[in-house]
């Protein structure tokens, strides 16, 4: 019973240096293989939003997510340059539709946008009221 313990506890704390190489390279090989596999991942999206000239935001425009599928090491690019909603916004666009076509990805980025949450943007919008300008006296308007 005493040689099993002897040998067991020999068999764990022998060759420590080997044994740590070997579960480091076991890790680092799996994540050289997990990043290659295909996965999906909610990233935040970026709104480029030109506004038209008669109405301003009123508050932060909410929060907008994309559902991006593609390889993990694909997936990290999109941390550094967030995928973009570009949309011209008129004085009655407050509330518009969200569709997958309408997110831009980086074009390092080899992914695709698969969902998008929530479907319908609500935009706090304000109207600029317009600013009437009156000559003073001496200066003339030119024609």
């Amino acid at each position: 019973m005493i040689s099993y313990k002897r040998q067991l506890k020999s068999a764990v704390s022998e060759h420590l240096p080997v044994k740590f190489s070997a579960l480091f390279f076991a890790i680092v090989l799996w994540v050289i293989v997990r990043s290659e596999e295909p996965s999906e991942a909610w990233i935040d999206v970026h709104l480029a939003l030109t506004l038209d000239s008669s109405v301003t935001m009123a508050a932060q425009p909410p929060a907008v997510q994309a559902l991006v599928s593609g390889r993990g090491r694909e997936l990290l690019k999109l941390y550094s340059a967030s995928p973009q909603l570009r949309r011209s916004i008129g004085v009655d666009d407050s509330v518009f539709a969200v569709h997958p076509a309408d997110v831009f990805t980086s074009n390092e980025a080899d992914v695709k946008v698969l969902d998008v949450r929530p479907h319908l943007v609500r935009l706090p919008l304000a109207r600029i009221a317009p600013v009437a300008v009156r000559p003073t006296r001496g200066n003339k308007i030119a024609p």
